[in-house]
């Protein structure tokens, strides 16, 4: 019996790597901030961008200080990784707009987060600032992921692009951007302190509701109901992509954000029946930042794949297929 052929690997180029390596380090940064305000460490540090004076940046021992710092320091590293993404994209594919943008986008994104960071600190963690900044690292993520994808698959054939694969990139759209919403409310809910209320109604906003006397008690009782819309509307991109025949990646990643949906569910109940301890808030903003990158990842690919069967298949690159085709 002759021997089966060997599966080929997949070969990245080093842009592609840099480009993977860059969100996975944006995503541990977001992992980090989370920590710095679950410990309430955002004026462990009280200047910027040294630590206690505008050249500190070798503070002096302390849990807080050296969260804080080391966020700051992380960010760094995340600012230069996108710098040289930028660099390469301008040197060696500013004949392709889908990457040269994107790269650029990153990298005035970067740059506007690093000054609201600054701002977040001078203005004493002013909740409007905070919001922001978090939003504008989700963008970071989400000009990244644009840029990978597009450099890693090969440019888009007439073929590509029929009217039901437009519909499955439509409803991607819609759900990403619904957690991006859900996102910045929960981020704000975090900013004015309203974690905590309506503490004894868990089932708020699905079965129960209650008065809204505060602000507070508003953003509350908005991020639970986008909870659980954003629960809705990702079933729903499930079973539209199981509908229109998606294969692959299509189809997988409406399943991991189902299951990263629910657990981000557990975790806010988690938060309720902590009291907001850290062990449940930092994961709570880290899966929802892996839940905002599979749903920009999936829009995006929906957008440059077709599902299986709308075409012919050898118009239509898999996943897999394309990436180890991208060799520059």
């Amino acid at each position: 019996m002759p021997p089966s052929a060997p599966t080929p690997r997949l070969r990245l180029s080093a842009f592609q790597r840099l480009a993977i390596a860059t969100v996975l380090a944006t995503l541990a940064l977001i992992a980090i901030g989370g920590a710095v305000r679950a410990t309430d460490s955002g004026l462990a540090c009280p200047t910027w961008p040294g630590c206690f004076s505008a050249g500190d940046f070798l503070p002096p021992a302390g849990l807080n200080v050296w969260l804080e710092h080391t966020h700051r320091l992380a960010a760094g590293v995340v600012g230069l990784m996108i710098a040289a993404l930028l660099v390469w994209a301008v040197v060696r594919h500013r004949d392709r707009p889908s990457v040269l943008w994107p790269a650029v986008g990153a990298a005035v994104a970067v740059n506007v987060q690093a000054a609201l960071g600054a701002l977040v600190v001078l203005h004493l963690l002013r909740a409007e600032l905070v919001t922001a900044h978090l939003g504008m690292g989700m963008a970071v993520v989400g000009f990244l992921l644009y840029l990978t994808v597009n450099v890693s698959l090969p440019r888009p054939s007439r073929a590509q692009g029929a009217e039901r694969d437009l519909r499955l990139a439509r409803s991607s759209l819609a759900v990403a951007g619904l957690i991006y919403l859900q996102i910045l409310v929960g981020g704000h809910v975090t900013g004015v302190g309203a974690g905590l209320a309506y503490v004894d109604f868990p089932a708020l906003g699905l079965v129960t509701f209650a008065p809204v006397g505060s602000e507070a008690e508003a953003y509350n009782v908005a991020h639970r109901v986008l909870a659980v819309l954003l629960l809705a509307g990702v079933l729903v991109l499930l079973a539209r992509a199981r509908r229109l025949g998606a294969s692959g990646w299509l189809l997988r990643l409406p399943r991991i954000a189902a299951w990263l949906v629910a657990l981000q569910v557990l975790l806010g109940i988690a938060n309720l029946a902590s009291g907001l301890s850290f062990l449940s808030v930092i994961p709570h903003l880290a899966v929802a930042s892996w839940l905002w990158a599979v749903l920009v990842l999936q829009t995006v690919l929906a957008y440059r794949l077709a599902p299986a069967g709308s075409g012919s298949g050898a118009d239509r690159p898999s996943t897999a297929g394309a990436l180890a085709g991208s060799s520059r």
